[in-house]
This record gives structure tokens, C-alpha cells and sequence, in this order.
């Protein structure tokens, strides 16, 4: 997960360098295009000249905005391959959603749904900020049966891994032996 965060956080990286040189580019394209305006009758080499950066730079601009599609489809791919490996080996389905708190800092949030689970309702909800997570008490984590098990496994124990393979476990029991 903390591997996902870093290439999460590369790809973000990379396709932010790339918008930024394409503003750039654009600025500069913008840029030439006002001087062409200004430069009037003052010369046809000067109007080659233009003509051949405007174009020089609408190509660069356009290879720009194809990297940066490239990039954003490979990760979206790289992210659904991860999405559905993670349901396939760990058994639950995960949203992640980030915001901000009203005093600016920013909080990820989980959603974890178990492949077991018998109803929409049955989520487990985390927030991670700072590197710290802690479980969001919600309708399904509040019936006596989860909320003892937050209790032993995540406050007494301190281990998020256990309460999710126990609740997978349990459910799997539950939906299979029934």
C-alpha cells in the first residue's frame, strides 16, 4: 500500500511537471503570437520566423498533451490492477477519497467493503493523516459485535490487520456455513 502511495504520488508528480511545462509552452505560444500582432508590416522574415515557432510550438504543445493522456491512462490501468488485486488477496473492495479538514490539513479516507459482506451497509471506515489511521465509527461498526472487536483488536491490540482478517474470517464463516 505504501509502495501504491509512492508511485500514486510519482505519477501525480510527473503529470503535474508535464502540465506545467505545457503552460509554459503555451505562454511562450501566446507570447510569440502577440509579438506576430504587433510586428505588422515590419518585415516577411520576421513573419517566417513566427510562423515556423508558432508551429514548432503547437507540435510541442500537442506531444505535451499526449504524454500527459498516456500517462493518465497508464496509471488509471496501473490503480484497477492494484484495486482488484488487493479484493482478490485481502478479500476487501477499497475507496479511497482524500480532503481537507477545516484547518487545511489533508485526510485520506478508506472505505473497505468485504467481499462476504451481506449488505451495502457493512463498511469499514478509516482516516490516515500523518501517518496515523484511526477507524471511523459508523452504523455497522457501532453493533455490539464489531464494536467489541474494534475494541479488542484495534484499541487494546493496536492492529487494524487483525480486526480485518477476523471480520473477514467470521464473514466468510457466516455466509459460507449458513
Amino acid at each position: 500500500m505504501v509502495n501504491t502511495l509512492a508511485v500514486d504520488n510519482e505519477a501525480k508528480q510527473t503529470i503535474e511537471a508535464l502540465r506545467t511545462e505545457l503552460q509554459k509552452t503555451k505562454e511562450k505560444l501566446q507570447a510569440v503570437e502577440e509579438l506576430k500582432c504587433q510586428s505588422g508590416d515590419a518585415g516577411k522574415l520576421l513573419d517566417s520566423y513566427i510562423s515556423g515557432k508558432i508551429t514548432q510550438l503547437k507540435e510541442q504543445i500537442a506531444t505535451l498533451e499526449k504524454r500527459e493522456e498516456r500517462y493518465k491512462t497508464v496509471f488509471a490501468d496501473r490503480i484497477s490492477v492494484f484495486r482488484r488485486a488487493c479484493c482478490e488477496l485481502f478479500g476487501y473492495k477499497i475507496v479511497m477519497d482524500e480532503h481537507q479538514r477545516s484547518n487545511g490539513i489533508p485526510v485520506t479516507r478508506f472505505t473497505l467493503q468485504s467481499v462476504y459482506a451481506q449488505s451495502d451497509d457493512e463498511k469499514l471506515e478509516f482516516e490516515y493523516e500523518s501517518g496515523n489511521t484511526n477507524i471511523i465509527a459508523n452504523d455497522y461498526t457501532s453493533q455490539p459485535d464489531i464494536s467489541r472487536q474494534v475494541d479488542i483488536f484495534i484499541r487494546k491490540m493496536n492492529s487494524i490487520p487483525a480486526f480485518t482478517a477476523n471480520l473477514s474470517v467470521e464473514s466468510f464463516n457466516r455466509r459460507t456455513l449458513s
